[in-house]
């Protein structure tokens, strides 16, 4: 995705406003707003700002940030309306933090440094490439077959260390049987974004299987990889889930292992699973480390 910044950002560690899908299929999806320029926002291929929520009308609305900075947004006759923090309206002013509702898809307006915008387009990239799974836009399990061998091997002949990193979405049964299979997708969806959104682009993220993802974290040791799953797990929990669905409460439990020399992956791997399942078992909402789990005792 092209970033549309103003020239003075490009030179200037400015924050720039931009708006973001913040739940559901579409979520991540930004723009950027300029001085001087409007953003349209619906479902049409020639928006600014696509959305493919069927509560989205082609055009729906229009965001303008004026000369000054201010944000404001007008509704262009939708069908289901524009709300900001859930009060209809059809021209509004938008703060820094405000919810903006286009039909049944919610935004937020956020102030985003470049790095963060860079980073930002970059996971669009990714999950709009062809090699992915389909629901989450992560890499396919095969990822692991036809690539992971040879990143370890470039670790190795590097002398920097890997770690694995799996993420179990706590309780998924209980979030289809409760509030339906669409909202478990979109709770997978989200939850993958989030991840994504919270590595590093050179780290691999893969769909290991139903609600099971796996990270790969090359040139990481297990303490800083512990950092990092430590602030995904919040970011997990953290997140606005009622704006999903009212009620909707998400977690994950997270499990890792660096790679020991001359380790085979297979094993690498089932230590970090391991470390997943006893983060499970522990309470859930937490993360493990397999180098400080206590082997079973000989019978």
């Amino acid at each position: 995705m092209k970033l549309n910044l103003p020239r003075e950002a490009r030179s200037k560690r400015l924050t720039i406003p931009t708006l973001r899908v913040v739940a559901g299929p579409d979520m991540l999806r930004f723009a950027s707003l300029c001085a001087g320029e409007d953003v349209v926002i619906g479902r049409d291929e020639r928006g600014d700002l696509i959305l493919t929520h069927s509560s989205v009308s082609r055009y729906h609305t229009r965001v303008t940030c004026g000369p000054t900075g201010e944000v404001t947004v007008q509704d262009l006759g939708s069908t289901n309306g524009t709300s900001v923090n859930g009060h209809g309206t059809r021209r509004a002013l938008l703060r820094p933090g405000d919810h903006l509702e286009i039909g049944a898809v919610s935004l937020r307006l956020d102030l985003l440094g470049l790095d963060e915008l860079a980073h930002l387009a970059r996971v669009q990239e990714r999950l709009s490439s062809a090699d992915r799974d389909p629901l989450t836009g992560m890499l396919n399990r095969s990822w692991l077959d036809d690539q992971l061998p040879a990143l370890v091997e470039r670790c190795v002949d590097a002398g920097v260390q890997i770690t694995s990193l799996f993420v179990d979405v706590d309780r998924f049964k209980q979030i289809n049987d409760t509030f339906g299979h669409a909202v478990g997708d979109e709770v997978l969806q989200g939850v993958s974004r989030l991840l994504m959104l919270g590595v590093r682009d050179s780290d691999a993220c893969i769909r290991y299987g139903g609600e099971e993802f796996l990270l790969i974290l090359p040139g990481a040791e297990e303490n800083g990889a512990l950092d990092v799953a430590e602030r995904l797990r919040r970011s997990v929990s953290g997140h606005d889930w009622e704006r999903t669905s009212p009620g909707l409460r998400v977690s994950a439990s997270l499990g890792l292992a660096q790679r020991r020399e001359n380790e085979d992956i297979t094993s690498w791997l089932s230590r970090a699973d391991q470390a997943m399942y006893t983060a499970k078992r522990d309470g859930r909402n937490r993360v493990r480390r397999a180098s400080i789990l206590r082997k079973p005792a000989r019978r």
